[in-house]
């Protein structure tokens, strides 16, 4: 029976390069290990089903933040039991763009639903699973919304507004603080090859690779 893999998340606002990262890292990885022991990811998404549900959360319609929470949570819960943990069994590195913090800081510091109502979904969403390590990159609100204006066309959550993105970006820094050993706190600023060398410290250090 193989060993249990790696489970790595990649958080931040949107804008803060976290997706960039995330592939700069997948690559790197598959210098070491062959093709088919290492996962990329994302959330909401991973499943047909739940990449169904990103189009519905993505549509910048009206919700009430506890219908997008049963969304998400729904979303979640595909994704980990049909690829997150069946990978993780057969000893394979998941590398996860947005995990369980995207929830609790979108939903709890931005959207303004309380804390433990989230905790207690998330963890029948999680069927109990909880990353290794958690590389959060971290850019001033400014500099996100600059790079989503370079963009063009938003999602719902890009196209809320600046008092929004401070909540979250406050929300992911308070989860930090409570979770230094597993979350990362990565300078989104840096140039991108300065990002990806720690990054990759504390991926090597996770995976045992120092």
């Amino acid at each position: 029976m193989a060993r249990w893999g790696k489970f790595i998340t990649f958080e931040g606002i949107d804008g803060s390069g976290k997706s960039t990262l995330l592939n700069a890292v997948y690559e790197r990885l598959l210098e070491v290990f062959p093709a088919e022991k290492v996962v990329k990811t994302h959330e909401p998404g991973g499943t047909h089903f739940a990449d169904l549900l990103r189009g519905v959360l993505s549509e910048r319609v009206e919700r009430e933040p506890m219908a997008e929470l049963f969304t998400l949570m729904a979303a979640r819960y595909d994704h980990t039991k049909r690829k997150i943990i069946p990978a993780l069994q057969d000893g394979k590195v998941v590398l996860c763009d947005r995990y369980s913090d995207s929830t609790f800081a979108y939903q709890v510091f931005g959207k303004g639903i309380e804390y433990y109502t989230v905790a207690r979904f998330n963890k029948v969403a999680t069927l109990g699973i909880k990353p290794k390590l958690t590389l959060l990159i971290d850019v001033p609100v400014d500099v996100a919304l600059g790079r989503l204006a370079e963009k063009g066309k938003l999602d719902h959550y890009e196209s809320l507004d600046r008092a929004f993105f401070e909540r979250v970006r406050y929300g992911y820094l308070a989860l930090a603080k409570r979770a230094k050993k597993r979350i990362k706190v990565l300078d989104g600023t840096q140039p991108e090859g300065v990002v990806l060398e720690e990054a990759w410290k504390h991926v090597q250090r996770v995976l045992g690779m120092v």
